[in-house]
């Protein structure tokens, strides 16, 4: 803030190396050579670590909101949605899972014959030479039609896979079903029996999916002399970062749905250099990529305006209906009603500078799109005064869903709904019975826990001969469902009580002593299950366990190729879980390779790497933290000897932390650790604060300096459930700051 004696602020951008130059050359300015050499260099770091790196300027600007672009994830959602809202309602949150399947006689499907029709979890059917039912079903000749929808659990590009030696194919989000299907084996040639097809899909949200398969006769056409082959057909998928998989019943719904429009125009990535992402700068690429997906969408909208807006080529009034069509969807994209002069400047005059309406409309959508008013969450939030309605719809929308309101929302903002604590918490709570905002608390929990860019695992095939990639993706997979059932409680819905009976504690999340298995993790993990065994919650270890802090994906990500890592697990422990700023290592330095120290165990070797005294500023805290976890190895499995480089001796996993208030806390391994940090207040702090900022994307401390300490309060009354900070969190976020004085302090005079 500067001084009487120095009014200029303490700023800037130097290095480090830049600070201690200047130090070195010129500080004291009565006599610059009483700091120089090793002194100006650790005055330099002082002051970088304190005003001058990315975090301390961070922190020492007064908290504000930032005016905000969207984010490439709701850049990508909004657009979705857009087009969707002029198609229908998705379908809703049931406990169905799998696909309706409907079993012909014959190789077509004539609804004359079919035979049944049932619900399949997935599609992995091995007939034989019988056929499904040899009673009912002539073996040479029979069809099977599966229908529903495929829900992915994260954005990305989908490779599909259709496995069979006969007739099939697949289509999956096709605008109609017809034209080509993402997979097109219904004539066959050739012995090929595998098929491909990819395509890209926003995670979260229900596409249509039809699968067909047809089995005929081979060779003469009399069934005396036919020639009986196997039948078989597979569904199977490569998802992002994953392995080659049958497509799952939790991503399978029998219900149908619309299809979806998913820009593929690739955008840069957005910013994360505070821990969530934001839209806070702007350069050539994103603009480029801004006006790629505009004219993308025009074209997509032009290929669909018959059914998006209801008229057909030939009608008389298709000028006048695409005109409408074009305000509703300006109005749409700018989440509030359109005035006159928008009308006319997105409107109306691309309409009268074109003769073709075609042509017109895909020009209004492209200046649609480009325009400031669709790509920033809230063109007019710095303004002073009350928010608009349309503003908080916006606001909940995209916190909740990262995207644009839908028509409740819409409608409750035109009625003047969302002006008090409680109007906004009645439609927060619709708005979790959503898909999009089961995605979007999926990512934020990854991202909390920084795996949400699924991190490659390679582990020494000479230490971990049964580690192999199917075997990483099956880790994150159980990852993944640990999450996903702490969350909703319906991972297993058909056997397990509703969603809405249980709550989403977040304690569970450290002292859970469950692990999803499948049969080759089982294997893997000493625990006896079919090869063939789905996913399951098994109690491992004698209930050693403590929730995600021990899961072992997390283990395996926080660890060597070879070896578990302390520093790795006690930085993720003390920044991630605990909330600490960590300074970074002035230098890298290389682990002590084991084989340099048989003697040593893994705890020995870090503590003998970490022992000068420069070191000791982070250690000091990262080291008991990470001692903690010495229990499980780098793949994650419980033991109670570490060899190191060489005799297996006991592990010591003691260990502690000094709380931000409060008197140190010895831990005695992982247990102690889950125990210690479901009851953190650091801990509560460091969730509430990541959480909000995946919601509002915003600095928690724009809204005033007692606002963590009241959500905090309100989590514990609430009994920790997550789904509850998320009403809390956005009923914070709803509302302007305007409470919240330039100087960051509160001013009650302003509070509406």
């Amino acid at each position: 803030m500067g001084t009487a004696a120095v009014p200029a602020p303490l700023a800037g951008e130097r290095s480090i190396d830049q600070l201690a130059t200047l130090i070195h050359d010129t500080m004291p300015e009565d006599d610059p050579s009483l700091v120089t050499g090793t002194e100006a260099r650790q005055v330099a770091e002082w002051i970088h670590a304190d005003f001058y790196s990315a975090v301390a300027r961070d922190r020492n600007r007064p908290a504000r909101m930032a005016l905000s672009r969207l984010t490439v994830r709701q850049h990508k959602n909004a657009i979705a949605d857009l087009l969707g809202s002029f198609l229908g309602q998705a379908p809703a949150v049931t406990p169905e899972r799998g696909l309706r399947g409907e079993y012909f006689r014959g190789r077509d499907f004539n609804p004359q014959a079919r035979v049944f029709q049932r619900i399949d979890p997935s599609v992995a059917f091995h007939f034989g030479v019988e056929g499904p039912d040899p009673e009912r079903f002539e073996p040479g000749r029979f069809a099977i039609r599966w229908q529903g929808s495929v829900v992915p659990p994260q954005t990305g590009r989908y490779e599909f896979i259709v496995r069979t030696p006969h007739a099939a194919r697949l289509l999956v989000n096709h605008p109609s079903w017809e034209g080509p299907p993402l997979i097109d084996a219904w004539v066959k040639s050739g012995d090929e029996s595998e098929y491909r097809g990819t395509i890209e899909l926003l995670g979260g949200r229900a596409y249509p999916l039809r699968l067909e398969f047809s089995k005929a006769s081979q060779g003469v056409d009399n069934p005396l002399h036919e020639r009986l082959r196997q039948a078989s057909v597979e569904l199977l998928w490569r998802p992002p970062q994953g392995v080659v998989e049958t497509v799952p019943p939790r991503c399978l719904i029998p219900a149908g749905s619309l299809p979806t429009f998913v820009v593929t125009t690739p955008f840069p990535p957005d910013d994360r250099s505070i821990g969530y992402e934001r839209g806070s700068s702007l350069s050539k690429e994103w603009l480029a990529a801004a006006e790629g997906a505009a004219i993308e969408t025009a074209a997509a909208v032009g290929e669909r305006i018959e059914r998006l807006a209801g008229v057909g080529a030939d009608a008389a009034d298709r000028r006048a209906r695409l005109g409408d069509f074009a305000a509703t969807f300006a109005a749409r994209a700018f989440r509030r009603p359109l005035d006159e002069p928008l009308r006319e400047l997105f409107v109306e005059r691309p309409f009268a500078e074109s003769a073709d309406a075609d042509t017109a409309l895909m020009r209004s959508v492209i200046l649609v799109l480009s325009s400031p008013r669709f790509l920033f969450r809230e063109p007019f939030s710095n303004q002073p005064g009350p928010l608009s309605p349309f503003d908080t719809a916006a606001r909940l929308a995209f916190g909740v869903w990262d995207s644009i309101p839908d028509q409740p929302l819409l409608d409750a903002a035109a009625g003047g709904e969302l002006a008090t604590p409680e109007q906004v918490e009645q439609q927060v709570r619709r708005m979790l019975g959503d898909r999009r905002a089961r995605a979007k608390l999926r990512g934020f929990l990854l991202a909390w826990l920084h795996v949400d860019h699924g991190p490659e695992i390679i582990k020494d095939p000479a230490a971990e001969p049964g580690f192999s990639p199917a075997v990483a993706a099956d880790l994150r997979t159980s990852l993944e469902l640990l999450l996903e059932d702490a969350l909703w409680g319906d991972v297993f819905p058909l056997d397990a009580e509703p969603a809405a009976a249980r709550t989403a504690d977040y304690r569970r999340l450290f002292t859970g002593d469950e692990v999803f298995l499948n049969g080759r993790l089982a294997a893997l993990f000493g625990v006896d299950l079919p090869p063939s065994a789905d996913f399951r919650p098994v109690r491992l270890d004698d209930g050693r366990r403590a929730g995600v802090l021990t899961h072992p994906y997390m283990m395996s990500v926080l660890s060597y190729s070879a070896s578990s890592s302390p520093i790795h697990r006690g930085v993720f422990l003390a920044r991630s879980m605990l909330g600490n700023v960590l300074r970074p290592p002035a230098e890298a330095v290389a682990p002590l390779a084991p084989d340099l120290h048989p003697d040593l165990s893994t705890r020995q070797r870090v503590t003998l790497q970490t022992s000068p005294v420069s070191c000791q500023t982070c250690h000091a805290m990262i080291n008991p933290l990470g001692f903690t976890l010495e229990e499980f190895d780098c793949i994650g499995r419980f033991r109670t000897t570490d060899g190191g480089g060489g005799e297996p001796a006991p592990v010591d996993s003691s260990g502690g932390y000094q709380p931000r208030d409060g008197e140190r806390v010895d831990l005695r391994g992982s247990r102690d650790l889950g125990a210690f940090v479901a009851a953190s207040r650091d801990a509560e702090e460091a969730f509430l604060q990541a959480l909000f900022h995946a919601l509002a994307k915003q600095p928690l401390a724009a809204w005033g300096p007692g606002t963590l300490a009241r959500l905090r309060t309100a989590f514990e009354t609430h009994a920790f459930d997550i789904r509850e900070a998320v009403v809390d969190s956005m009923g914070v976020a709803a509302f302007p700051p305007a409470a919240v004085g330039h100087t960051g302090e509160r001013n009650d005079d302003l509070t509406p």
